[in-house]
């Protein structure tokens, strides 16, 4: 494996220069290509004064631009800062200013964008990827002028060397003030993670993964790196495939995907709406989520429409990308192991990773009791960008062995047999009357129930206090849903565990990575009188 995490681009396009490295519709990228391409964007952001240590934007939707400009960052010997195309302006401000970026690789902009951008008095001085006349104080230069520069020669400009302890990529995550947190990973970490993800998942030339993830979620490090080095095949596939389910079965035929990774979401709507009894998906290999748990019902589903396919529930959060992985063996239907509140385990910690389950003094739990889950593993991230003092307080400083140790804020447990159960996140935890209240927990037990597709829990105010409320979305919205609904939930929860006010959706509002957007359910449903179609 090679030190700096470019370096794997370069050894593959040596390898398999003619080897389709990346495809998005109807374009394609060879791995040849990629290498010269992202080395000429390299050279000419060179050009415009980037230098070892800086920050630069990469602004894309899904397409074949997108892996160019993120190895052309690296190359020049920078840290790539991926940003979302949908977010609203005021955040990129946000981000630019919090990165210092003065640089930014990015599709057409609009006009009004351009402006705020300029009046906010971000750093952010060059644009790549786009022309415009004004202002005057950000340069533009059109894509098209990169096949007139030449590339970059890495060996022989010391001035952009790293060292596999410096910045390869910066994850800019919604901070508790409100200000972007960066999440800082290393050549090495990131290199760690590719070596083991290949490891864990048999990654290997033959292979063409599905990328459903944006470049900002952090799922999307196995598409754009793993792959890479692997010299797979990774076919980006754009948001609006999730609004019609069949192209997605489509696509995993017509483009013989061997594996699939994704949020629930993608594999929800393909299992609901995605024709897959028409469709030949016998070319998958592995079928990998993460992010949220996975009703077990759905992972039967899964098994029965893909009886030849490994099933992984891929558990990590993005300062240390993945940690653990729970399998499921093709032809194992009758085997779906589950918790007693219905949720699919997280499993055990891959290679070279040491994991600790402690109470809220450090201290080791004893046998089956929940704790909060602290995670030692090369794959971690260095640092927060601009870290301050409570910052420190993220990480768990072992005094005997001196490793350093992520605190995830999730709870978990171990099971009998070994594997890890994911309870919830400690800040998910809510008093009601008194009772502690898991609304991770809650959730799981709402998805149990056969005619429930998703489901999420939260709190809100109501008569001076607080109201437990659940919104769920459902193949059977029958006059007895919600009455059949509660009575499952009495069997499973107790009583000041069950929701006060039940709302049945037709969709749910969804984060750019697909995940539900809770904070946006808990507004709509603010108040008991929010919908008519409630109990």
């Amino acid at each position: 494996m090679a030190s700096l995490l470019h370096d794997n681009l370069l050894h593959s396009a040596q390898r398999w220069p003619d080897h389709i490295a990346f495809r998005c519709g109807k374009d394609s990228l060879t791995y040849a290509q990629l290498d010269d391409a992202s080395s000429r964007l390299a050279n000419l952001l060179h050009q415009r004064g980037v230098r070892k240590g800086d920050n630069v934007a990469v602004r894309f939707p899904p397409c074949v631009q997108s892996p160019i400009a993120v190895y052309a960052a690296m190359k020049a010997g920078a840290a790539m800062v991926p940003i979302d195309p949908h977010t609203p302006t005021s955040r990129v401000c946000d981000i630019l200013s919090a990165g210092n970026i003065r640089h930014m690789i990015s599709s057409p902009l609009a006009e009004a964008m351009i402006d705020q951008i300029d009046r906010s008095g971000t750093p952010l001085a060059h644009v790549i990827g786009t022309q415009h006349e004004t202002p005057d104080s950000l340069t533009f230069t059109p894509w098209s002028e990169i096949d007139r520069i030449a590339p970059l020669q890495l060996a022989n400009t010391g001035s952009v060397s790293n060292h596999d302890d410096h910045p390869a990529y910066v994850i800019f995550t919604s901070g508790s003030t409100g200000t972007p947190k960066g999440i800082v990973h290393s050549h090495r970490s990131a290199n760690s993670y590719v070596r083991l993800s290949i490891q864990t998942y048999g990654v290997g030339h033959h292979d063409r993964i599905a990328n459903l993830s944006p470049l900002h979620f952090d799922m999307s490090t196995f598409g754009y790196y793993s792959s890479v080095a692997a010299g797979s095949t990774t076919v980006l596939v754009p948001p609006t495939y999730s609004m019609l389910p069949a192209s997605l079965s489509l696509l995993i035929e017509s483009e013989r995907i061997t594996i699939w990774y994704s949020v629930p979401f993608a594999l929800i709507q393909l299992l609901e709406r995605g024709a897959l009894e028409k469709r030949d998906v016998t070319s998958l290999r592995w079928v990998m989520y993460g992010g949220e748990p996975l009703p077990p019902h759905h992972v039967t589903e899964l098994q029965k429409h893909m009886p030849q396919t490994w099933i992984s529930n891929v558990y990590g959060p993005a300062e240390v990308n993945q940690c653990t992985y729970y399998h499921l063996p093709p032809n194992t239907r009758q085997n779906v192991s589950v918790s007693p509140v219905g949720s699919i385990p997280i499993g055990r910690a891959w290679d070279e990773t040491e994991i600790r389950i402690v109470d809220d003094q450090d201290r080791a739990v004893i046998g089956n009791d929940s704790g909060e889950l602290l995670v030692h593993s090369p794959t971690m991230m260095t640092r927060y960008w601009h870290s301050s003092e409570d910052d420190l307080d993220v990480f768990y400083f072992d005094p005997e062995s001196g490793n350093r140790f992520y605190r995830s804020g999730d709870l978990v447990r171990r099971r009998d047999d070994g594997e890890l159960e994911f309870i919830g996140r400690m800040d998910r935890q809510v008093k009601l009357r008194g009772y502690r209240v898991e609304l991770d927990e809650v959730e799981q037990v709402l998805a149990m129930h056969a005619d429930v597709t998703e489901a999420a829990a939260f709190c809100a105010d109501h008569h001076e206090t607080k109201l437990l409320v659940a919104a769920v979305m459902t193949r059977q919205n029958t006059d007895h849903f919600v009455v059949d609904l509660r009575s499952h939930l009495s069997r499973k929860l107790p009583s000041y565990a069950i929701p006060g006010n039940i709302f049945v959706c037709q969709d749910f509002p969804r984060t750019t990575s697909g995940k539900i957007d809770r904070i946006e359910l808990a507004r709509r449903y603010a108040t008991p009188a929010a919908d008519p179609k409630t109990s």
